[in-house]
């Protein structure tokens, strides 16, 4: 079985060793998140399979500086030479002047978690640091990069993007919705400030969109907007999210 399959016209969704990196083909490929470290090796061979050449890559559009969206962000960078898009409060951890295992998560079950991580990442599967080329922070309508826009999505790390293409009406959540096992809002175990992470969930309820791909589980690719506009929509009655309206 290939380590991708092809989602739509040109969305090819690649599966890294713990999560999904996506890519999108065209004039200007670009890659949403590059997984673990190792997963170049896949996200390399998507690349070439698709018929795009590596060194055509021009943007890689990161959800969060969590070890499995960036872990092979570095090689693939050096590899391509695409210029690297992510969030503005992400750059110190993606560049080396934090540790990612320093990420707040909330309770007691985030941080036993972090503690995994600290061993994980320093004596296992170190992270390799990597310029930011594009720090973003996705206020005030978001900034527009390609034919992608930069959409904040703070809660399950405080400067998570989402990124939406309203082309194609596709929206690329990185871990701020789930798709595993099924939709469903993000674990509060992951997220740095739960209460913001609903609130994000329900702003990106909000966009027009036809598919909804995740950092985990399968895409939504049929009637993507109306099945997040009920989630929220429940997740509002049972009190868990607070309307604004």
């Amino acid at each position: 079985m290939k380590p991708y399959d092809q989602v739509s016209e040109g969305l090819y969704l690649i599966r890294g060793k713990r999560s999904n990196i996506y890519l999108l083909t065209g004039e200007q490929p670009v890659l949403i998140d590059a997984g673990m470290p190792g997963d170049e090796a896949v996200i390399l061979t998507a690349l070439k399979d698709s018929g795009a050449c590596p060194e055509q890559l021009q943007y890689i559009f990161i959800t969060h500086a969590h070890l499995d969206h960036v872990g092979s962000l570095a090689a693939v960078k050096n590899a391509t030479g695409a210029r690297i898009v992510a969030g503005e409060r992400e750059k110190d951890f993606l560049e080396g002047k934090k540790k990612l295992y320093t990420m707040r998560r909330e309770g007691v079950g985030g941080k036993l978690f972090a503690v995994l991580l600290f061993f994980m990442e320093r004596f296992m599967i170190p992270y390799q640091p990597v310029s930011v080329d594009i720090a973003c922070t996705g206020a005030n309508g978001g900034e527009t990069i390609g034919e992608m826009k930069v959409i904040a999505a703070p809660g399950h790390s405080r400067g998570s993007l989402a990124y939406y293409h309203p082309g194609k009406r596709l929206l690329f959540t990185g871990d701020a919705l789930s798709g595993s096992p099924c939709l469903r809002l993000p674990p509060r175990g992951g997220c740095c400030d739960y209460t913001t992470a609903l609130e994000s969930a329900a702003a990106l309820s909000a966009l027009d969109f036809d598919a909804c791909l995740f950092g985990h589980g399968a895409p939504l690719s049929r009637s993507a907007h109306e099945q997040v506009r009920a989630l929220v929509t429940k997740s509002k009655q049972d009190g868990k999210l607070t309307s604004k309206d």
